[in-house]
Order: C-alpha cells, then structure tokens, then sequence
C-alpha cells in the first residue's frame, strides 16, 4: 500500500464544491475520475476540509491509497494533462501512512478578497466582493483583532446541522492590501465551521460601514447568536490560500 499526498489548486467557479455529489461537478469528483484511469484501481480522495460550491483554493491539500506502485512526478504530469484549465496538481509525493491531510491539519488560512468602490470593477468581478466606497477599512482591521483566541464561533456559523463543537482557535485575522486596489481579509485558525469566514467578513463589512464599532464583535462572538452577525457573504471571492501541517 503507498499512500499519495496532493496539493491542487483549483477555480471553484463552475464547481459544486470539492466533496462528491451526485450529478453534480465537484473537485473531488473531476480527480477521482482522472486517477482512475491512470492508476487502475477507485481512487477515493481525503481533503483537508470541504470546500463550498464557488470557493477556490490555492493549495488544497488531499491524499490517497493505492496498491498499485505510483511515481509521483509522473502522476502529476499525467493528470495536469488529462485536467481541465480549472484545476491543476502542483504537488504530488510519497508519504508515510501516519500522514492523514484531514486529520493531521494544525493550521488553515483563508483569503477573502474585495475592493471598494462605488462601481463595480469587470477585472475583479469574478473573484473578488464589491464593498461601497464610504467603508473605512482601518476600522475593519482593528475589529480583526477580536477574532485572534479560542472562541465559541456560533454566532459565525449559517446551520448548525447537528453539530454541537463551535470552538475554535484563531491564530491570525487581518486586513492586507494586495495590489491595484484589491484587498484581503485573511485569517487563520485550526478549523472552520460552515461560512464561517464569509460571515465573519460580512461582519466586517458591517463595521466598515460604521453599523457597529470594532469593540461590538467581541459582545458579537459572546452572545452565541447568527442573528447579531452580518450576512453571508458571496462564495466567489473565498480562496483556501494554505493549509500547514507543522
């Protein structure tokens, strides 16, 4: 048995998130196909997490047991070939049986990227969230400060789903500034709940606006409430920038 560590980057665009779903084109299901016909065997894919349909990612993370001896350059050669233009193998290695991309994850980090303007721009209306031009972005920074901790994140989750752990640890949360007027809020943790970072970003965009003050996100996170949050905000401009394992 070898096991094969992947890192893929993908254009979550015209994708129904990573995880298989029937009739329907998911990530995970694109390189499951195109694994099984050069290995010779089902392949069943393990990703660090879920993504949502319309996310993309940077460098997910994901791996795979096969009987079958593989060399991994050449697997990622082959596939890069067989791949449509909206994912591609960046990295494809051996690794030890111990290494499990789900369950060995200590950290993730998320970028959600926007512009502010008055008017939407065509080069960043794909991958990118429109703010209005009246939002301060200084203030939004200084609210990300109270995100930094091991918090209860339930008032940043859209359905709990049975789910009864909202706790999380978030090592990091910023504003950066990227290049031709494009912004990111980046954030990292050691999970994520489901729309977490795209409810804490409209969150964010609340205090830009000056609806709330930057101190009101930690009142926010103690009530435990999604309605005291800000809204959802769009899938397209969520990227999964890294995923660490050390």
């Amino acid at each position: 048995m070898e096991r094969i560590k992947l890192v893929v980057q993908y254009n979550g665009k015209d994708f129904s998130g990573w995880q298989l779903q029937p009739e329907k084109r998911t990530v995970q299901g694109v390189l499951e196909e195109k694994l099984k016909f050069l290995v010779g065997e089902e392949i069943r894919l393990y990703a660090s997490g879920r993504t949502d349909a319309g996310v993309s990612a940077m460098a997910q993370v994901a791996h795979f047991d096969t009987e079958k001896k593989v060399n991994p350059n050449s697997l990622k050669n082959s596939l890069n070939g067989l791949l449509p233009s909206d994912v591609a193998v960046l990295l494809a290695e051996k690794v030890d049986e111990s290494f499990d991309a789900r369950f060995s994850v200590k950290k993730k980090t998320y970028q959600y990227r926007f512009y502010v303007s008055r008017h939407t721009l065509p080069l960043f209306v794909e991958n990118a969230t429109r703010i209005n031009d009246y939002a301060d972005v200084s203030l939004m920074n200084d609210a990300c400060k109270y995100f930094i901790g091991k918090h209860d994140f339930s008032s940043f989750v859209a359905s709990k789903s049975g789910k009864t752990d909202f706790v999380r640890t978030i090592f990091d949360a910023k504003i950066i500034t990227l290049e031709n007027g494009l912004y990111a809020f980046e954030i990292t943790g050691d999970g994520f709940l489901y729309n977490m970072v795209r409810i804490i970003f409209g969150t964010l965009v609340q205090v830009g606006y000056k609806k709330i003050k930057p101190e009101q996100v930690k009142d926010i996170i103690e009530t435990k409430c999604r309605q005291k949050a800000g809204k959802t905000m769009p899938a397209n401009a969520l990227i999964l920038k890294c995923v660490e394992y050390v």
